[in-house]
């Protein structure tokens, strides 16, 4: 405990009397070093590429429990849909060519990738944006949300029962209002992307961007 206390962080009995969090094992946020690493300047996330068109207003993202300012990001207009629409179609049509097992292989394997050396990351992201304790991201909230992807991802693969001759619609948009978990967008769009739909998404959480459109990654 006096080790503890020389480097700062507080006291065990003091965690339990106020509840607030531990310190993080292993130094910095993990969270806060990914912000760090993009310059704390975000973008709209299209195509595997964070755009940031000149000349926009910026907003602020804020952490909830807080109200500190942690990143900020262009506020988005028509254009920016427009590109993103474009985007999506252009992916929609390969992917749903995949088939049901090839895209419940990739799902599986984006599944594994976010929990694998990703997990830290996510979890302290999602605690800043959401204003659950880094327990819960880390625990529940990653865990069902990545199970969320798993479950339609071994759908894709069997085969739904009853949907012979399916044919994807195409892109799909999803708005979810914010702050917004992990598990409520996965419950959203992992269905939709193992049915072959390509979506297209917009978070309206505290560090959202639209950032789901013809995300190849």
């Amino acid at each position: 405990m006096a080790a503890l206390a020389a480097l700062g962080a507080p006291p065990v009995p003091k965690i339990f009397a106020t509840m607030e969090e531990g310190p993080i094992p292993g130094g910095m946020n993990p969270g806060e070093a990914w912000l760090e690493s993009h310059g704390r300047s975000l973008g709209h996330f299209v195509d595997g590429t964070w755009l940031k068109p000149p000349g926009r207003t910026s907003l602020e993202c804020h952490e909830a429990t807080t109200g500190r300012t942690v990143a900020l990001v262009p506020a988005g207009d028509s254009s920016d849909l427009g590109v993103a629409v474009a985007a999506a179609a252009a992916a929609a049509e390969g992917w749903a060519g995949l088939g049901g097992p090839r895209r419940g292989q990739c799902l599986t394997r984006l599944a594994a990738t976010l929990g694998g050396d990703r997990r830290g990351t996510m979890g302290a992201l999602l605690a800043m944006a959401g204003g659950r304790p880094l327990c819960r991201t880390l625990g529940a909230d990653l865990d069902l949300g990545l199970r969320l992807l798993q479950v339609p991802a071994g759908g894709a693969q069997l085969g739904p029962p009853g949907l012979e001759g399916w044919t994807p619609l195409g892109v799909v948009a999803v708005v979810l209002g914010g702050p917004c978990s992990l598990p409520a967008l996965l419950w959203k769009l992992g269905p939709l992307l193992a049915m072959g739909e390509w979506s297209l998404g917009d978070s309206w959480g505290q560090l959202g961007t639209a950032g789901h459109a013809g995300d190849k990654g």
